[in-house]
């Protein structure tokens, strides 16, 4: 297989799984879980990371996919190339539903750039505020 074909997005992306893997095997990593939401959540989990610059992206998967849209919320250094989250501008999968577009909203604090990306409409102002204001560092959880 040429070199070139084995560089890019899912060797850095198999890389990160690699060292956070690695870096958390005994313990269970904390996670920027919002203290509010604008809807029940079903679940948070770890989507990708990298201990090393200390880019982190938290799914956050609603109780009702149906009615209310998943999201993932991204940390990231703010010289970072913008963190990838699959088909930009477009759904989360081929296969979902074109109308659905991606959402970015995007925020600094101090080094780190924030990024919610929301399948649908974007959220209000208001509600991106109550969301940056309730940022916790705790575990995964489902319910």
């Amino acid at each position: 297989m040429p070199q070139s074909d084995v560089d890019g997005p899912d060797r850095s992306a198999g890389e990160r799984f690699r060292r956070w893997s690695e870096r958390h095997a005994d313990d269970e990593p904390l996670l920027p879980v919002p203290g509010w939401w604008p809807w029940p959540l079903q679940e948070v989990s770890h989507r990708d990371g990298d201990p090393d610059t200390g880019m982190v992206a938290v799914d956050l998967l609603p109780q009702h996919d149906r009615v209310n849209p998943e999201a993932v919320l991204v940390r990231q250094p703010r010289e970072e190339a913008p963190f990838d989250y699959g088909w930009p501008g477009a759904a989360w999968h081929p296969e979902d539903d074109p109308e659905l577009v991606v959402r970015a909203q995007q925020w600094d604090d101090g080094p780190w750039r924030w990024t919610l990306f929301v399948r649908g409409a974007p959220l209000p102002a208001e509600a991106l505020r109550r969301i940056q204001d309730t940022i916790e560092w705790r575990p995964a959880w489902v319910l």
